[in-house]
């Protein structure tokens, strides 16, 4: 680029030096956050985990909103941990707050090396709906009052003569040796008794902080202890959909005189149910098979859009539709992790439900044997079959009516909220709305059927050809209503069970509207999700990246780093670059991963 223009450099910066430059810049970001601290009246937090190459990796964000309501979003950073349990979690927050603060306090741009400043202004937690998330949050809640109780204790003690300090620790020393019993605690070794007196000071200076709270009106004690969790709607949706389709295989069991879908078993599952007939192993294959809609749309993904580009039939079919049709399309990804990718499928497969089997024909007859592989024959057996032809067409109108309107609010540019705390209305008008339609299925079935009063926003259909084409199937399947409202219900169950965060939450019903403001949330636990899939294609792209070298180009360029790195003072970045060089020679990445190894070295010997 400088002899483009002309300009003659000397010399180069070497790898290490580059590597160094990235990582000042992540390390000028942890500055960044804290410093927004300042300003801040409150603060939340998020995150998620996954594993990648059978290793723990948890990710963590943080929204810091000010005096003027506005909002800084924060990636904190992605790290290994040993497990995925809710105390693991728990001391990955610590940790990684106490990095923060200790940075900054070296720096000098902040006063105090204390951590408990950051949990102090937290006043929400944003994640998945998982059980561990929810022990979490409760954990999170815990830690939060102790940090305060402890700030109120010291601020007392600090309060106190040497002689009226001494008094209560003497009589904290007295009551602990008399639960010890004096001759037990003569017998244990002086560093057992040092830990003990260091825990009962603690414990004391907890309490006093206690006694200190308990003197704050009602009003106040809420205010300090304010502190809310709220659920991603993407999984909210997800779940409801799910409920829905696992309704659906109960609605066949409830009704018995009626043929349920076609199962649909593996290869093996099927030469066992064909060979064994009548056997223990036969029983247990069948059992073991699924059927269904979702699972049409599942192998379907595989045989029209498998995640190994150099298998499947992807481009044959868009060979196919682009000569039948004049255009190609894609058909979701439901070979990977992609939130409503089934249901979608389902709309694609009634759409262009004859071409569909018409291509699989044309694949059959192309084949030098002149058969589908087992696969591409469940497929092909799974759409010509009339029950599982109802629960596609079933879970096309509830994507059309519930799902896509659903998401136009919590993503679409034209939402009218962006926090999430503020949902519970529209989530209540979605239970009433989903309940009209259980009253009046003809909204989406039937002559009448329109978008008007069968979409829970009253918009256009999403997809209007894949309304169109489960009114002309709608004649041939005699029980599409009764599916459509099984599945309703059985959403709506899951509905109330994971909207009760924003719809029947006492905490937040109590919130003032400050308060709420205070504790700002996305809708959606987007940011985390994404961090995981930017973290793998990053991996794949550069295979040797360690994770702080990640952390430092990611926390740069999401943080807005740069502004803040230019107004920072010449003495400071000189203190960046000696502070870097110190990191990156600790080798502190690779003591990590040598912890891990223990741990499970630990872990394994366990068990044995």
């Amino acid at each position: 680029i400088a002899s483009a223009f002309g300009i003659e450099v000397e010399g180069e910066a070497s790898r290490r030096s580059i590597s160094r430059i990235v990582k000042e810049g992540g390390n000028a970001s942890k500055l960044q956050i804290v410093e927004s601290l300042k300003n801040a009246k409150g603060v939340t937090i998020s995150g998620d985990g996954t594993t990648h190459k059978n290793e723990t990796y948890e990710t963590k964000h943080a929204a810091v909103i000010d005096e003027s309501n506005s909002k800084l979003q924060f990636f904190l950073g992605l790290k290994m941990a040993t497990n995925h349990t809710s105390e693991e979690q728990l001391d990955g927050w610590i940790e990684t707050v106490e990095d923060l603060f200790h940075l900054s306090f070296e720096s000098g741009l902040c006063t105090k090396d204390d951590a408990r400043i950051f949990w102090n202004l937290v006043t929400g937690f944003h994640s998945d709906h998982a059980a561990d998330q929810k022990k979490l949050f409760h954990l999170l809640k815990e830690w939060k009052k102790k940090s305060d109780r402890d700030v109120r204790g010291e601020n007392a003690v600090s309060r106190l003569n040497d002689l009226e300090y001494a008094s209560l620790v003497v009589q904290g020393a007295l009551a602990l040796v008399q639960n010890e019993g004096s001759l037990a605690w003569e017998a244990l070794p002086l560093e057992e008794q040092n830990r003990k007196i260091e825990g009962m000071k603690k414990q004391l200076v907890r309490d006093i902080g206690e006694a200190e709270f308990n003197k704050l009106s009602d009003a106040e004690k809420a205010e300090v202890d304010f502190f809310l969790w709220a659920g991603c709607c993407m999984h909210k949706e997800m779940n409801a959909f799910k409920g829905g389709c696992i309704g659906l295989d109960s609605f066949w069991k409830e009704h018995p005189h009626l043929t349920p879908p076609l199962q649909l078993p593996n290869r093996d599952n099927a030469a066992t149910i064909k060979q064994a007939q009548g056997t223990e192993a036969a029983e247990h294959a069948i059992a073991r098979t699924e059927r269904g809609a979702v699972k049409v749309a599942s192998l379907a993904g595989a045989v029209f859009r498998h995640k190994d580009r150099k298998r499947g039939q992807q481009d044959t079919l868009r060979f196919f539709f682009d000569s039948k049709l004049g255009f190609v399309i894609s058909f979701p990804d439901t070979s990977n992790t992609r939130f409503q990718s089934h249901a979608e499928a389902c709309a694609v497969m009634i759409t262009y439900l004859d071409l569909f089997i018409e291509f699989l024909t044309y694949v059959k007859e192309n084949k030098g044997s002149g058969m589908l592989n087992h696969m591409e024959q469940n497929v092909f057996n799974g759409l010509q079959d009339i029950p599982t032809r109802h629960e596609i067409c079933t879970i096309t109108l509830y994507w059309l009516a519930i799902s896509i309107p659903y998401m136009r609010e919590i993503r679409g540019i034209h939402a009218k909220e962006d926090n999430i705390l503020r949902l519970g209305e529209f989530h209540h008008r979605l239970i009433a709305f989903i309940n009209e339609l259980i009253a009046e299925p003809e909204r989406l079935v039937g002559p009448n059927a329109s978008y008007k009063k069968g979409s829970f926003d009253g918009l256009p259909w999403g997809r209007p050809e894949s309304f169109y084409a489960v009114q002309q199937q709608a004649p041939h399947l005699p029980h599409l209503q009764d599916t459509l409202v099984y599945f309703l219900k059985q959403s709506r169950i899951h509905w109330v069970r994971f909207g009760a965060d924003v719809m029947d939450n006492p905490a937040l019903d109590h919130a003032t509207e400050e308060q709420i403001d205070r504790a700002w949330m996305e809708k959606t636990n987007d940011l985390n999700e994404a961090d995981f899939g930017t973290f793998r294609q990053t991996s794949k792209q550069s295979p040797t990246i360690s994770i702080p070298q990640y952390n430092a180009r990611k926390m740069f360029k999401f943080n807005d780093t740069s502004a803040f790195l230019h107004s920072l003072s010449p003495d400071l970045r000189r203190w960046l670059r000696k502070v870097t060089r110190s990191q990156d020679a600790s080798g502190s990445n690779h003591q990590e991963k040598i912890q891990l190894a223990h741990y499970r070295e630990n872990v394994a010997e366990e068990r044995i």
